[in-house]
């Protein structure tokens, strides 16, 4: 575990060594995870419009809401490690950033597949 750590704190260098204090350090994170929340949007979005009934927009409307939950949940659970730590709100914004990424990727995937 404190491998996986390491190695996830190594990933936040770029982070890291663009901030000066850990403050900012922490609100880039937040920035971070803002923009890549505002491209999985866009591409949610555009995945909604290719749905061509209502079932399959439900569907994917719950199956967004439970990933969202899910994301949440995951990063404040792994957010726990560090709680009360000046560095939390990096580690949280970090996961969020990473897991809405991936989530972008996996909703590419659909407009890929129409």
């Amino acid at each position: 575990m404190k491998t996986q750590i390491l190695i996830y704190l190594l990933s936040l260098l770029p982070i890291l060594a663009s901030a000066q204090s850990q403050a900012e350090m922490n609100e880039e994170a937040i920035n971070a995870h803002k923009k890549a929340d505002i491209a999985m949007t866009r591409v949610y979005k555009l995945v909604m419009e290719k749905m061509t009934t209502p079932e399959d927009k439900k569907s994917l409307l719950e199956a967004q809401r439970a990933w969202i939950r899910y994301k949440e949940t995951h990063c404040q659970s792994y957010t726990n490690q560090f709680k009360g730590g000046s560095i939390t709100p990096l580690i949280y914004y970090s996961c969020l950033e990473d897991l809405t990424n991936i989530r972008e990727k996996q909703l590419q995937a659909y407009i890929d597949n129409f």
